[in-house]
């Protein structure tokens, strides 16, 4: 049973539809997929730094001996 040429537009005007929808969400996955990308080495990094200024602290804390507070001056002086 052969289509009509009025079915057979539907069809195709459908299948451009969705091929444009199809499109569009394939655009909005790259856009988003960049996003991620930088998102994920913008992590790598602070964690990078965080691992860093950790070491800093601790090797600080450690090289300083505790002050007692009664070797420090009064703000007055």
């Amino acid at each position: 049973m052969p289509e009509s040429e009025s079915e057979l537009a539907l069809h195709k005007q459908r299948i451009t539809e969705l091929e444009s929808t199809l499109m569009h969400f394939q655009n909005d996955y790259d856009a988003l997929n960049e996003v991620v990308l930088e998102n994920a080495n913008r992590l790598e990094a602070m964690s990078a730094l965080i691992k860093q200024l950790t070491a800093r602290i601790d090797s600080a804390s450690t090289e300083t001996p505790p002050r007692k507070l009664e070797d420090e001056k009064p703000p007055h002086y």
